[in-house]
């Protein structure tokens, strides 16, 4: 996997971690999406550094 598709998967996943977040959340206010979003950037971050991790040490 390069790296161009641990991008796509990370951005993906943040985006879907932070409307899930929001609807969970039950207020759609500009606050909420500025903290969930923030959170679901944070997220992406993670699990980025996660899929590389993944990819370049753990043999399959």
């Amino acid at each position: 996997m390069d790296l161009k598709k641990i991008g796509i998967q990370a951005l993906v996943g943040a985006i879907l971690f932070t409307v899930i977040s929001v609807i969970l959340e039950g207020s759609y206010g500009q606050e909420v999406w500025e903290e969930k979003g923030l959170r679901g950037l944070l997220f992406g971050v993670v699990y980025a550094i996660f899929l590389v991790i993944r990819e370049k040490f753990i043999k399959k």
